[in-house]
């Protein structure tokens, strides 16, 4: 009776005590855990990870207590062998049936004469003598190799110098900090004023005189880059081929290296404003070589079978396209330059080269997809490229989508570049076709998401506009050699035509029809001897040669300009009265 209480922290807990004491000492225990984990897996910890750690932690105290007993234990061990053998079952039964499946449909289209392969879409090597991208000034940007850390460049002063060649190398200051180029789109020209406020001043390039004309102090500014265009052009006469030493090979096909993309814009930017300044100060002869040196440069990625390196392509050629309406404003091109434009202009298919860079980006996507799949349980679908440097992705989480699923998104995927993306153009007939592609991505966009599809859709989403920038693109380029027609027509008859067809065969052989609706392009003369020639655009409607305005700024070097909207409005080509 006069026994002295046993202490508190000697006393057995029962009851709500004892369930309080192992929910803190499994929440620690938990917590913990899932810190470590995430520590090695360079991953942020949830409280929604500690919740569900603990509470699989405490249910399986539970259990050990009915464990303990051999016929409980043989009982659950049967469930979980069970459990484990359906999974599996299911796991391969999925991976033989998208195997299967893709497979199927792979055959049958390879039968009709569709690749699928990687290797298949890659252009072919050429000489090293004969290639233009192996102009020593151009050769380092392909010269470097991959190093724990990221890239190694070996020649880094020969890209330092191909990195300086531009025409836009900014002062550092906010005011003129970018050249105010004319746009192909907008049907604007260049403004040379602004021109000079942006070179005046400049420690990039050297100063002309204080009483110089806009156009000498252009090239007087940009006359510090000659040695290096005159060689690009000697070289470009000498080298007819060129291929580009790209990595197709490179797995993932996402963390493939493009960096010759920039310097190819622009150097074309370049050759872009001399010849707009030479334009100007009534040096044609010049300003034509200038001219011809860009559309090389243009050229020169076009069998390149990625969707990035045609938009490249195709900004490339619009800033060339610019350069030869700076010179139609002015009448400054001869009839010989004149007819060897035309001629070049009209061998060009963006079309044909647009469903060449699709047929790229199926087989570099479905490459991709079977990437994701090779690397197993570790691999996540959403992070599977290196960052821009060359440096791997971080460790991606537990990934439990069978194999099976991402054949069944590589036939996906295949599926809506053959039903949409590709039948949208038919090259050989000249012609694009909105509605197939504007059906097939509303079909695309109402078909809900599901394991065979999502991502698929994701990748086939990234170049949803590209069909509609080529055939802008192809669109100008048919305007632009009839423009060349045009002026042609102007010089041996002292005034334009009346219509279209007053220049075929003389001045062109035949006038290309429009590429959207199939009937002749839209032309009509203004008072001041200018005139608008026009396609009717995405949207099949003739809007009068008017442009189709976004309620969006432009964004980049137009920054607070109005945009140019593509889906809407006509595809004009104006020269101004």
């Amino acid at each position: 009776m006069d026994q002295t209480p046993p202490s508190i922290w000697k006393r057995p807990l029962r009851g709500p005590a004892k369930l309080l004491a192992w929910l803190a000492l499994l929440a620690c225990v938990s917590f913990v855990a899932v810190f470590c984990f995430g520590s090695f897996t360079d991953r942020k910890t949830t409280i929604a990870e500690v919740v569900l750690v603990t509470c699989a932690m405490g249910a399986g105290l539970l259990c050990v207590r009915w464990l303990r007993c051999w016929r409980n234990f043989r009982r659950a061990l049967f469930v979980v062998v069970c459990l484990i053998t359906l999974i599996a079952l299911a796991y391969a039964e999925e991976n033989w049936r998208g195997k299967h499946a893709w497979q199927s449909y792979r055959r049958a289209w390879e039968a009709k004469g569709e690749r699928f392969d990687v290797t298949a879409v890659a252009p072919p090597r050429v000489p090293d003598e004969k290639n233009f991208a192996f102009t020593p000034l151009l050769k380092p940007a392909f010269d470097f190799a991959r190093g724990p850390t990221g890239l190694v460049w070996h020649d880094t002063n020969g890209l330092a110098r191909l990195e300086r060649i531009s025409a836009d190398l900014s002062s550092g200051s906010d005011r003129n900090s970018h050249l105010a180029r004319g746009s192909l789109e907008k049907g604007t020209f260049a403004d040379l004023k602004a021109y000079v406020g942006f070179y005046r001043g400049n420690t990039n390039y050297p100063q002309a005189g204080a009483s110089a004309t806009p156009a000498e102090t252009i090239l007087v500014a940009l006359g510090k880059f000659d040695p290096e265009l005159k060689e690009l052009r000697e070289a470009a006469a000498s080298r007819p081929a060129c291929r580009f030493p790209i990595h197709y090979e490179e797995e993932p096909p996402g963390g493939i290296l493009l960096p010759h993309l920039a310097r190819i814009k622009g150097l074309t930017t370049l050759t872009h404003v001399r010849a707009t300044a030479e334009l100007e100060a009534g040096r044609s002869a010049e300003a034509f070589e200038d001219l011809k040196l860009g559309l090389r440069f243009s050229d020169s990625i076009t069998n390149e079978p990625l969707l990035i390196d045609h938009l490249v392509r195709l900004a490339s050629l619009a800033i060339d396209l610019q350069t030869l309406r700076e010179g139609l404003v002015r009448h400054a091109l001869t009839e010989t330059q004149l007819a060897e434009l035309e001629s070049y202009l009209s061998t060009l298919s963006l079309l044909a080269e647009y469903q060449f860079a699709m047929r790229g980006e199926r087989a570099f996507g479905t490459a991709g997809l079977d990437f994701v799949r090779r690397q197993g349980f570790r691999a996540d679908p959403m992070d599977f490229i290196g960052d821009e440097n060359g440096a791997s992705a971080s460790t991606p989480p537990l990934n439990a989508m069978p194999g099976g699923w991402y054949y069944q998104n590589m036939l996906t995927l295949s599926r809506l570049h053959q039903d949409f993306s590709l039948p949208a153009v038919d090259a050989q007939a000249h012609r694009v076709f909105p509605e197939v592609y504007e059906n097939g991505r509303l079909a695309v966009g109402k078909t809900p998401n599901g394991p065979f599809n999502l991502l698929a859709k994701m990748i086939f989403a990234a170049g949803e506009k590209a069909v509609v920038k080529s055939a802008r693109m192809q669109a100008y380029v048919d305007l632009a050699c009839v423009a060349c027609a045009l002026e042609r027509c102007r010089l041996a008859n002292g005034k334009l035509p009346d219509a279209l067809d007053a220049l075929a065969p003389r001045f062109i052989a035949t006038v290309p029809n429009d590429i959207i609706d199939g009937k002749p392009l839209r032309y009509r003369t203004s008072p001041g001897g200018g005139y608008r020639l026009y396609s009717v655009g995405w949207n099949q409607t003739d809007d009068g040669g008017e442009t189709g305005w976004s309620k969006k700024l432009s964004s980049g070097r137009d920054e607070n300009e109005p945009a140019v909207d593509a889906t809407k409005g006509d595809w004009v080509w104006g020269m101004t009265d």
